[in-house]
């Protein structure tokens, strides 16, 4: 079999951070910061290149096979997930500590290994090298791509299909089933996550955007949209800040739940204003349509401030975007981390460089990229 490469995109949530907890909407879309894996069959080891979290480390093919045999594999590919005691049994082969198993070091170990016992009939020799332009811990689907594409390679291994596109159809060209592929990435979150939503791992192998609410994913029409992603540098607590709202809301349910309301009805909102970019036929109604989103990300901000999960390097980032026309909100748990500025049809380009410029100048990290990218591809 010939070498393997396949890539898959990360995620921004546009509307319904922290809301979605409480069973309200969130709008996702897929970002156009790739994660690649090259997958080489043959050697005389298993190997796994995975730089961004200083791995790079070989097993040989008997302690792999041994390992497989303690576990009791049927020899069927894409058997069953691997059980809790295995799971056991691969962190004691790693040498990871229980809980938490080793940071993003450890956990990427395990992720690959979970997929790599449970997908293949049988162990086999293979280079996996992968390289990422997503930064981990930043809430952008970094642990989400990476599972994709290990699911794909490895499911292509296993001889479960031929090719991908990057259509939000179930079956695709060869019959790697994009759901499959999902849904074992799914698999891999849960190691990471312990109890993942379904929006990364369905964002990262379909791509586009989706809708979640209440435990349901449903793909989206949506065009691409020109952002800067922002990185403030700051570290935050996704859990902290989940807490933090949780407390909020125990001590004022007649203030928070109506604010979580409004997030909900600017959710459903944001899912029209993205159908009528989608079938706007003419500048006037483009422009129309991007007036509203852009409004919305503005209310969108000034909400989950209110929420309390803003923070000094978030406000400076809207503030500079404002100076210059554009429109930014905080994008994952707040606190520091992410924000995106939202471009439009005609945003000038003197625009966007300069508040880069600016961002850049007071320490910011900044991209200028795509939300709407294509999901899993086979390159």
């Amino acid at each position: 079999m010939a070498a393997v490469s396949v890539s898959a995109p990360g995620k921004v949530i546009l509307h319904g951070e922290h809301s979605v907890v409480y069973g309200r909407r969130a709008v996702a879309l897929s970002l156009d910061l790739r994660t690649t894996l090259t997958l080489t069959p043959g050697g005389a080891r298993l190997v796994l290149d995975l730089p961004e979290v200083d791995i790079q480390q070989a097993w040989p093919m008997g302690e792999v096979e041994a390992l497989w045999e303690r576990l009791g594999q049927p020899g069927e590919a894409c058997a069953a997930p691997l059980t809790e005691a295995q799971v056991g049994q691969v962190r004691d082969f790693l040498g990871l500590p229980e809980d938490p198993p080793g940071g993003p070091r450890g956990l990427a170990l395990l992720s690959f290994f979970q997929l790599y016992l449970a997908i293949l009939p049988r162990p086999v020799p293979a280079t996996l090298r992968v390289t990422s332009q997503l930064p981990t811990g930043a809430g952008l689907g970094s642990s989400a791509a990476y599972a994709v594409c290990l699911s794909a390679a490895l499911l292509r291994l296993a001889g479960r299909g031929a090719a991908a596109d990057s259509t939000p159809s179930t079956e695709v060209s060869g019959g790697l089933s994009l759901q499959e592929v999902s849904g074992w990435a799914f698999r891999s979150e849960q190691i990471v996550h312990g109890t993942p939503s379904g929006i990364d791992n369905s964002i990262c192998t379909y791509g586009g955007a989706v809708s979640f609410k209440a435990g349901c994913c449903s793909p989206l029409g949506a065009p691409p949209l020109q952002v800067l992603l922002v990185n403030t540098r700051v570290p935050r607590s996704t859990k902290a800040l989940v807490a933090a709202v949780a407390a909020r809301r125990r001590r004022l349910p007649e203030v928070v739940e109506p604010v979580l309301d409004a997030l909900d009805a600017l959710a459903e909102r944001a899912l029209q204003t993205l159908a009528d970019l989608s079938s706007a036929d003419s500048p006037q109604q483009q422009d129309e349509a991007y007036a509203a989103l852009h409004e919305l990300v503005d209310i969108n901000h000034a909400l989950l401030a209110s929420l309390g999960v803003s923070h000094a390097s978030l406000e400076r980032l809207v503030g500079v975007a404002a100076s210059y026309g554009l429109h930014a909100k905080l994008t994952g748990a707040g606190g520091g981390g992410l924000g995106v500025v939202v471009l439009g049809r005609d945003t000038a380009p003197e625009a966007v460089d300069k508040c880069r410029s600016e961002l850049e100048a007071q320490g910011y990290q900044v991209w200028q990229t795509i939300l709407g990218a294509p999901g899993l591809t086979f390159h």
